[in-house]
């Protein structure tokens, strides 16, 4: 006899997958950031080092005959480090996605749906908008991987027992996603540039490269990303899309 499926054990089992996801997906956002890290280095640190060398000689012996030759291969290591750099951006600048227009109540529906079993497994509750929430059309696409991303980041955040407050609002040109993250410090360094982060940050470098690749997907659809301190604490991340 077969016994019939247990909903409760099935819907346990579908959280774990999400939770599982969401592991895989940091996962693999560090390994290749680690691996273009490694690629870099091995990349530029050879040339990098016989141009040192070459300038140590002619500062050593400036008036020495081998000047000539000594600035000569400055000259080709550095052209030769600019075109593997050259080679290496043309290799990881990945084509435009073709947009997928899509609400945004739509997008911030299935970015909670994938999210509040992850949310509940750490204790954290996500709590949506009170309808009616714009309907505006926006590039569902793009909207969706930053908004899961930014949900990901703030989860992990907050602290068992505290609350992510979402929002959804319709700006004069599209919409904006906002995200009140509790034991969150905005960043001091800018998120449109990719700079290593202060020592005496108090936020985690983790959190910088998910916000430095929230921003950058972000404005390659014409929207932008924010974020500033919240009050009384936390971050509130606010997420603003051009209509589709």
């Amino acid at each position: 006899m077969v016994s019939a499926p247990d909903p409760e054990a099935e819907q346990v089992a579908a959280d774990d997958r999400l939770v599982l996801l969401d592991r895989l997906r940091q996962a693999e956002r560090l390994a290749v950031s680690s691996r273009v890290a490694s690629v870099i280095g091995h990349l530029i640190g050879t040339p990098l080092n016989v141009i040192a060398g070459r300038a140590a000689l002619i500062r050593a012996n400036p008036s020495d005959e081998s000047t000539i030759e000594n600035a000569r291969r400055i000259e080709e290591q550095v052209d030769r480090l600019a075109q593997r750099i050259r080679r290496l951006i043309e290799y990881l600048t990945a084509p435009d996605q073709a947009m997928e227009p899509r609400s945004a109540a739509k997008v911030l529906e299935e970015a909670l749906s994938l999210y509040r079993p992850i949310a509940k497994r750490r204790g954290v509750t996500l709590e949506a908008p009170p309808p009616p929430l714009p309907d505006d059309m926006v590039d569902g696409t793009s909207a969706l991987i930053v908004l899961t991303s930014l949900l990901s980041l703030a989860v992990r955040a907050a602290s068992p027992g505290e609350s992510v407050q979402l929002g959804l609002s319709a700006l004069e040109n599209g919409v904006a996603f906002e995200l009140g993250v509790p034991g969150m410090d905005p960043p001091r360094e800018r998120i449109d540039k990719l700079e290593p982060p202060e020592q005496d940050w108090r936020g985690s470098a983790d959190q910088l490269q998910v916000l430095h690749v929230c921003h950058a997907i972000a404005g390659r659809s014409g929207g932008r990303l924010e974020i500033q301190a919240r009050q009384p604490s936390g971050a509130l991340i606010r997420l603003s899309c051009k209509p589709a």
